[in-house]
């Protein structure tokens, strides 16, 4: 019985040869019992797959070809040649069968899967520090549980509020993440009162609660944010930018800290502050109301400069301030701002300086203003824009 039970199988993966068909034909048409146990055998592997594998059918082709050969002697060669043909074409069909079912599997969880990425990537989410993952809705009011369903921040209309009054004394704080995509802007109200505004693109982690065994309040930044610290002498409140730490005890100031630009800013608006290198503590810089400590990441040194604090902090009423900037430094800003993609084919544009302000302007008035000064073309598609002389 094995051998034969070997020889179903071949058949069912197509795999038989004539001879061996031969003879498990020869077997089926023995008995009652042989006939009734390749039937069930061919059901059994119906169960096994996933693929549609209609049992009952093929069975029924093969009886059929065993009373052909009851019915009418045609050469044995005519008959192996027209069960092969049929083999193969069943073994095509199941194959291809897999493969577009497989195909069309892998295809819908990459939709899935791309569609769910590009909600998040254009969705405003916090990470709490359980796991829990929330997308935010910028403009619905309601209240942030974790996965025990506590509540542990209230939102606003594009705001989100820690309650200071569930400070723990847990000795070391656990942190949420919050990811602002481009072409928002969200503000924080954080545990101990302090009001963060965070810019397109900008990422930041902070503690729950600012716990009382802590001796600083410490927050890390990757993009840009206003800060409006909560006063406390006894418990610094420290912003690190990864290569730049910012110091203060309670005072207004602004952090440009974007990955993918050369330098870091930290522009201050009321109060002092101490900036220093993250590595090595000791370059330092104490900056007063009005002036900007600018970090260059190559040269590791800060240059100190009094600023016209509107420009740095423009962004928090949609305006948008271009100050001596190259032409591939606005575009990074109008990816940011507008959340949209660009294609510059005009490499002639790269050196050219502008500058001007933009308030409440939609992306093409934006792009039609600046071409007007240095002719350029640019097509919108959806969220591509694609730049050419």
């Amino acid at each position: 019985m094995p051998k034969y039970h070997l020889l179903i199988d071949k058949y069912i993966n197509s795999t038989i040869s004539s001879e061996e068909r031969k003879e498990l034909e020869q077997w089926v048409l023995e008995s009652d019992a042989n006939r009734s146990f390749f039937k069930n055998r061919i059901k059994e592997s119906s169960r096994r797959t996933s693929i549609d594998f209609d049992a009952e059918l093929a069975y029924q082709r093969f009886s059929e070809s065993l009373k052909l050969k009851k019915k009418v002697r045609k050469p044995l060669s005519t008959l192996l040649k027209y069960a092969a043909l049929i083999a193969i074409v069943m073994s095509v069909g199941f194959l291809a069968k897999r493969q577009l079912l497989t195909n069309t599997l892998k295809t819908s969880i990459e939709v899935v899967e791309n569609e769910e990425k590009t909600l998040i990537d254009n969705a405003i989410v916090i990470k709490l520090a359980d796991g829990t993952t929330k997308v935010l809705n910028t403009e619905s009011k309601e209240a942030v549980t974790d996965a025990n369903g506590n509540v542990v921040a209230n939102k606003g209309k594009n705001s989100l509020v820690f309650d200071s009054a569930k400070e723990s004394v847990n000795k070391n704080p656990i942190y949420n993440e919050i990811f602002i995509p481009n072409g928002e802007i969200f503000k924080l109200q954080l545990s101990d009162g302090t009001l963060v505004w965070l810019n397109a693109g900008s990422k930041l982690r902070f503690p729950q609660n600012f716990d009382n065994a802590c001796k600083k309040r410490i927050v890390y930044l990757e993009g840009e944010a206003f800060f409006d610290v909560a006063k406390n002498k006894e418990k610094p409140f420290i912003v690190n930018t990864q290569e730049v730490d910012v110091k203060v005890q309670g005072t207004q100031f602004n952090i440009n800290s974007y990955e993918n630009d050369d330098y870091i800013a930290t522009t201050l608006v009321e109060g002092s502050v101490s900036v220093y290198e993250t590595r090595t503590p000791e370059n330092t810089m104490q900056l007063t109301p009005s002036f900007q400590a600018n970090y260059d990441k190559f040269g590791n040194n800060f240059i100190k400069a009094k600023v016209d604090v509107d420009k740095y902090t423009g962004w928090m009423q949609n305006r948008l301030v271009i100050d001596n900037l190259k032409f591939p430094e606005i575009l990074i800003r109008l990816e940011r701002r507008y959340a949209v993609k660009f294609v510059n084919n005009s490499e002639s544009l790269n050196d050219e300086l502008y500058k001007g302000e933009f308030v409440d302007e939609d992306i093409a008035s934006v792009l039609k203003t600046i071409s007007m000064s240095t002719p350029f073309n640019y097509e919108i598609n959806q969220n591509i824009i694609t730049i050419t002389e």
